[in-house]
């Protein structure tokens, strides 16, 4: 059986994963098949070690470990299903990755990022749009893809909340979030330029300010790009992902309750909020202080 068989029966077995989630089989399928040589289910153990090694050898232990789980959970589900006696991606350990680089981003960097917006003869004229953009992954942590999803009618000006559709988060669960005054602010600002909108329209459209969009939706390439040509800018890496971890960690640093944070990013899984808080050497010095203030332990 060829490995995009695999894949097409898997989709049926679960027809809940999202496009994302099918483009990224698809593009691990295609690199395996494309390093080994190899496109059938039917491969040896020392076949696939070959193949993580030559991945490492131009990427990352991260980024191998991630396309391994991807060909682990495929392969699977062909042994659940009866078209292998065994998983050989199952006998390979994981590779032990170095420590995670920082993904919060800085005030001095956000500051950047601002001047830059509205002092750009480029970005300037969009200004109100792009930090309206910012503001809302800054203040809601929310994705790319969410971001692009919200209509209209799911802001409630009077209650001062965003709701989220299901159909735009990761676990494919809704979530309502509240929202501050100057997000109300913010989107008082979008529904005035774009005069009136349908309750069912994109409230972040920039192709309906910006002629040089071919697109008549915003999508999640054309925030990606927006992102890159900033962090180009400004000499340091800027992403809506990034404001999502920086956002987690302020609010989980500021001493919120865990749980509360894990309903705000949508997470099933408290261990996956847990990934998103990051320490510095600042946190490490204040549990010092307060181990040492405590006289004894045991």
């Amino acid at each position: 059986m060829e490995l995009k068989k695999l894949l097409e029966l898997y989709q049926q077995e679960k027809p809940q994963l999202s496009s994302r989630t099918i483009q990224k089989y698809e593009s691990v399928i295609t690199m395996f098949i494309k390093d080994s040589g190899i496109d059938n289910i039917f491969v040896t153990r020392n076949e696939c070690i070959k193949w993580r090694n030559k991945i490492l050898n131009r990427s990352s232990a991260g980024n191998c470990n991630n396309y391994h789980r991807h060909m682990r959970s495929l392969f699977n589900f062909a042994v659940a299903a009866n078209y292998l006696d065994e998983n050989v991606f199952q006998s390979i350990d994981i590779l032990k990755t170095s420590n995670v680089k920082c993904k919060t981003i800085s005030e001095a960097t956000f500051e950047k990022l601002l001047l830059t917006i509205k002092h750009d003869k480029y970005y300037s004229c969009q200004s109100w749009f792009y930090l309206a953009m910012i503001d809302v992954f800054r203040f809601t942590a929310i994705r790319r893809r969410q971001l692009i999803g919200i209509k209209w009618r799911d802001i409630n000006f009077n209650e001062k909340t965003l709701y989220l559709d299901a159909k735009y988060s990761k676990n494919k669960n809704d979530n309502l979030v509240p929202i501050n005054d100057i997000l109300i602010e913010h989107f008082s600002t979008l529904m005035e330029k774009s005069k009136n909108p349908k309750q069912s329209e994109q409230v972040f459209n920039i192709t309906k300010f910006l002629n040089s969009y071919k697109a008549e939706q915003m999508n999640e390439d054309h925030v990606s790009r927006l992102f890159t040509k900033w962090s180009k800018k400004i000499g340091v890496l800027v992403s809506p992902h990034r404001f999502r971890h920086t956002t987690a960690t302020k609010i989980a640093n500021s001493g919120c309750n865990l749980k509360s944070l894990q309903q705000l990013l949508g997470h099933s899984d408290i261990k996956t909020t847990l990934g998103y808080v990051e320490t510095n050497i600042d946190d490490l010095r204040r549990i010092q202080l307060v181990i040492n203030s405590v006289k004894t332990i045991y």
